[in-house]
């Protein structure tokens, strides 16, 4: 366990002790902590690839079944029809499996679920241990601090959010505390 910061004094002599919390997420924990951040259950990117290739593997199957078609010596109205049927299928076939594959299985990142997580807040920011890896966000960095019925959501816009799970608290209560004394130091950080 790090050694917490010292205490520091705010203008009118006010100790203000720094906001630290442990735990270790589990693989059930992280799985609904995601699922209240996420909005879908496949990417922006994968629905952009999956409509952009489609038409372009309608087009190919077209291109090659009408000309085997023609090559056969079938006519006109019939090589048309068997050729847009086959294209049609083939886009269609080709996005639902395109979105199919493109379904987001795994939650969390890196060690999330391996390592102990290590949580401070003070005057300065947010700072998260795990492993061999520290982050430190300004509280500048941090647009929002949520505080939900499983967790307390930090929302940093140009990273990824700290989640801390209630399952970490004692209680509600001290869910709720360690809310407002994050908010506390949120809001009176100096802007930058």
């Amino acid at each position: 366990m790090l050694a917490q910061s010292p205490s520091q004094t705010i203008a009118d002599d006010v100790p203000r002790v720094p906001f630290v919390i442990d735990g270790q997420l589990t693989s059930k924990q992280v799985r609904k902590l995601v699922r209240s951040i996420r909005t879908g259950q496949v990417g922006p990117t994968s629905v952009y690839y999956a409509g952009v290739t489609a038409p372009a593997i309608a087009a190919g199957m077209a291109a090659v079944v009408s000309a085997s078609l023609e090559r056969a010596g079938w006519g006109s109205e019939q090589v048309w029809f068997c050729a847009s049927l086959v294209a049609a299928m083939a886009g269609i076939s080709w996005y639902l499996i395109f979105m199919r594959l493109s379904y987001r299985h795994s939650y969390g990142r890196g060690s999330e679920q391996e390592s102990k997580t290590h949580l401070e807040a003070d005057e300065l920011g947010v700072f998260w241990t795990r492993g061999a890896l520290r982050v430190r966000v300004d509280w500048f960095g941090v647009s929002d601090i949520e505080l939900k019925r499983d967790h307390i959501r930090i929302a940093i816009p140009d990273g990824q959010d700290v989640l801390v799970p209630k399952a970490w608290f004692e209680n509600r209560k001290a869910m709720n505390a360690a809310h407002e004394q994050l908010v506390d130091l949120w809001t009176s950080a100096e802007p930058q």
